[in-house]
């Protein structure tokens, strides 16, 4: 008897799921992609656009092509609620999709909900081609303000602040973080990040939190206003509703729990990758894509295992893994554990890694 899958987002995950079905196809399975974009947006290259190194082709893959190519009928939707007892998907506008087994790829938010009314970004029905367009018009402008002093935040800010030094556009980038700039790393590193800042001129906000956004300013935890000509919000991550209004155990900031095989906690034919869930075995695991791109082919071997009532592989983290942060001009900061490059070199690896990353889906 044949099956139903449903793929949730267009993430990491999920377009090497349908590269994988398009070389070896999953017998007996009808496969559904639910997507609210056509487009699937590379974060590594996102920056490099931005800059203006790589035009919009190069970083991005056609989702709906590469589901076709692999036999997966591509619905342009935006799942809003799940019933795993009924096992049933609904989305945007009252479609309602049964399963047998479903996935997540969707992501986490970056701007909190009580900032939702103070940007009509997050009400169109494509995120993420609506964000690249929201970058172009900002890089534009004379002081733009990036909330959010993590991994994709630093790299936005050093993109928008070359781009402006390269066509001479006044002004200063600015941003603003709830913690030191990038505290993911050591603090050696963090500190060498922050120097690289400093260096550029780039303003920057530590230990304050936004708490009132205007259409030209902004007032931090710490009584600070901030004037800007146009806000990014790169912040910690913010759980999607769907899950936690699903009726779902989520942990304390609404993120779905998976166990080491990819598996809801409480519903083995419940899949979930990246940044939009929570590690069991390893719960203060960075949401960052690089997880998401390491977890998707173990995701592509249990969905076909489970299938097939197979046994399941495990997801293992990596212990150490390698960050490469464009710094803008072609330059970039390597970090793996406690080494440390500034370069140029630097960088011609990191675009040498996403070119055959996203090439690979072309």
């Amino acid at each position: 008897m044949t099956k139903r899958l449903l793929l949730v987002g267009a993430g990491h995950a999920h377009i090497e799921v349908l590269r994988s079905m398009k070389e070896k196809p999953l017998h007996h399975v009808n496969v559904c992609l639910i997507s609210p974009s056509e487009y699937f947006y590379y974060s590594g290259m996102v920056s490099g656009y931005i800059e203006g190194i790589y035009s919009l082709e190069e970083i991005r893959v056609d989702v709906k092509r590469l589901a076709h190519q692999a036999g997966v009928h591509f619905i342009r939707k935006k799942a809003s609620r799940v019933y795993p007892a009924f096992k049933k998907l609904f989305c945007q506008g009252g479609a309602v999709y049964p399963f047998d087994m479903i996935s997540f790829d969707i992501g986490a938010k970056s701007q909190p909900d009580q900032f939702v009314s103070t940007s009509d970004y997050n009400h169109i029905n494509d995120p993420s081609k609506q964000m690249i367009e929201q970058l172009k018009e900002l890089r534009q402008t004379s002081h733009p303000l990036v909330i959010g002093g993590g991994a994709a935040g630093c790299e936005m800010a050093f993109a928008l602040h070359a781009y402006k030094n390269k066509n001479k556009i006044p002004g200063q980038v600015r941003l603003v973080s709830t913690s030191s700039v990038l505290d993911s790393v050591s603090k050696r590193n963090a500190r060498k990040l922050k120097g690289i800042m400093q260096s550029k001129g780039i303003q920057m906000w530590e230990h304050e939190r936004a708490v009132t956004v205007y259409d030209d300013n902004i007032m931090t935890s710490a009584n600070n206003k901030i004037r800007h000509t146009g806000v990014l919000w790169l912040g910690s991550p913010v759980a999607d509703p769907l899950f936690e209004t699903s009726g779902i155990a989520v942990d304390e900031k609404g993120f779905p729990f998976v166990t080491d095989t990819l598996q809801f906690a409480d519903y083995e034919f419940i899949f979930g990758v990246g940044d939009c869930v929570t590690l069991e075995s390893s719960p203060d695991l960075d949401k960052t894509g690089v997880h998401a791109v390491k977890q998707a082919p173990i995701l592509c071997d249990n969905l076909r295992r489970f299938a097939a009532a197979m046994e399941l592989t495990v997801y293992e983290p990596q212990k150490v893994g390698l960050y490469i942060l464009s710094t803008g001009m072609k330059k970039a900061l390597l970090i793996y554990g406690p080494l440390t490059s500034y370069t140029k070199p630097a960088w011609k690896l990191k675009n040498k890694i996403d070119r055959e990353y996203i090439d690979k889906y072309k």
